[in-house]
């Protein structure tokens, strides 16, 4: 299966507004942290992490769980991105 970085961003964006009502896609940014916006909490990371590693078969690993990595929807594109293209 083809992933590339716009329908990696349309799946993670239709997921978490699937789980959280408050998202709306139209105005959801993906350049800002979620976190700090007071969309996702501690448990949306985890709850987000485990299904990007069941959707695309990857490993997260506890270290890779930062801002540099998680901080936006574009940061964990390009981690997931990274992580199949090795």
């Amino acid at each position: 299966m083809l992933h590339d970085n716009n329908t990696i961003k349309l799946d993670l964006i239709k997921y978490l507004c699937d789980g959280n009502p408050q998202l709306n896609s139209k105005e959801l940014p993906t350049d800002k942290s979620l976190v700090e916006m007071g969309y996702l909490d501690s448990f949306g990371i985890v709850d987000t992490i485990i299904y990007l590693e069941n959707k695309y078969k990857i490993k997260i690993q506890d270290e890779e769980i930062n801002k540099e990595n998680i901080g936006s929807i574009d940061k964990m594109v390009d981690l997931i991105l990274n992580k199949l293209n090795k």
